[in-house]
């Protein structure tokens, strides 16, 4: 028996697969189908809300908690005990922890729909999401830590 190999397929109308065999069923040049990258997505509105509300916040408090502690020693007198002159700068310190408080459970909220956002990237929605989450979890320790104290006095 003479072996003789098979001819050579014309490379113009038929296409070839990888081992030089004529693929059946094979169009010449095969189709593009675009498909979307995540990389591709546009950032949530409401999750960079949500990121800078968080980062606000967190400079706020910074900026309240130095202020009050760079005005400690004049609200302190003899003893350890709070000047009648001091109620003023206490007041306003609990006034800024509840307005930055608010805009910590607005800023949640906010994180909270940029989650719901399909087909958008998410970073910036669980970043401010969670940040704001452990203010509002540190807010809530701290007033029961101050309730119990008050209670025990």
């Amino acid at each position: 028996m003479d072996y003789q190999s098979p001819p050579k397929p014309d490379t113009d109308s038929q296409t070839v697969d990888r081992w030089g065999n004529p693929a059946q069923g094979m169009s010449p040049e095969p189709e593009y189908k675009y498909e979307e990258n995540p990389r591709d997505y546009k950032h949530s509105g409401p999750g960079i809300a949500s990121f800078v509300i968080a980062m606000l916040t967190l400079a706020g408090y910074v900026a309240a908690f130095v202020y009050t502690g760079a005005k400690a020693a004049s609200i302190l007198g003899e003893n350890n005990k709070l000047l009648p002159e001091s109620a003023e700068l206490i007041m306003y310190l609990g006034v800024t922890v509840l307005i930055l408080v608010a805009l910590n459970v607005i800023g949640a909220v906010t994180g909270i729909v940029g989650l719901t956002f399909r087909q958008r990237r998410k970073v910036f929605a669980v970043l401010g999401t969670l940040i704001n989450a452990i203010f509002l979890l540190l807010f809530m320790l701290l007033l029961s830590v101050v309730l119990v104290n008050a209670g025990a006095a």
